[in-house]
């Protein structure tokens, strides 16, 4: 069914990921970010690893000492309609990092990005002790929503790269944390 049709009778929450919800959340990433075009990057291996004491604990010896995952849950069907990630580098002292952001392309257009953009940004100002939110995203015309959405959000492209294993160019977008007013979008 498209979501789209019923913009006023969805009732939606973001809330922490559970392994109750890790397979649909996997499966919506998965449906959003084909694996061929992902990078190497591993979602599933991700959202296991913040679940789990070991796997935060591996995350931290890996450079991560900060990793949470959060959904979005359709309240009446349990469908999860979005995903995005917090975290920090220990490369990077200076930002907290969103990450797996995605929407069901079902649900696009309710607004559900936005809410995951303001959320996310919400927690990197509320801890309060880095300047930047930072996020990346490419020139895959898939990630074409993402590009738009954190340009109307006032992050800019500090950073370009090209990504050599899918051909398209990486975006780095930052935003100053003193200057957000939330919502930011």
């Amino acid at each position: 069914m498209d979501m789209t049709d019923q913009n006023d009778m969805v009732d939606y929450v973001i809330e922490p990921l559970t392994f109750k919800y890790l397979l649909p959340a996997l499966r919506l990433v998965d449906s959003v970010f084909p694996r061929r075009e992902q990078g190497g990057e591993r979602a599933d291996l991700a959202f296991t690893a913040s679940l789990l004491t070991l796997g935060r604990r591996i995350a931290k010896w890996m450079g991560y000492p900060m990793v949470r995952y959060w959904i979005v849950r359709d309240v009446a069907t349990n469908r999860i309609y979005g995903t995005i990630g917090h975290y920090v580098r220990a490369d990077d002292p200076d930002a907290y990092w969103g990450g797996w952001m995605c929407v069901d392309p079902r649900a696009r257009g309710l607004g559900i990005g936005k809410k995951l953009i303001n959320f996310v940004v919400g927690e990197s100002v509320r801890r309060g002790d880095r300047p930047y939110h930072r996020f990346y995203t490419s020139t895959d015309p898939n990630e074409a929503k993402a590009v738009a959405m954190y340009n109307r959000a006032c992050f800019n492209v500090y950073k370009q790269e090209c990504d050599p294993v899918t051909g398209y160019t990486r975006l780095y977008y930052q935003v100053r944390l003193d200057d957000v007013t939330l919502p930011v979008l």
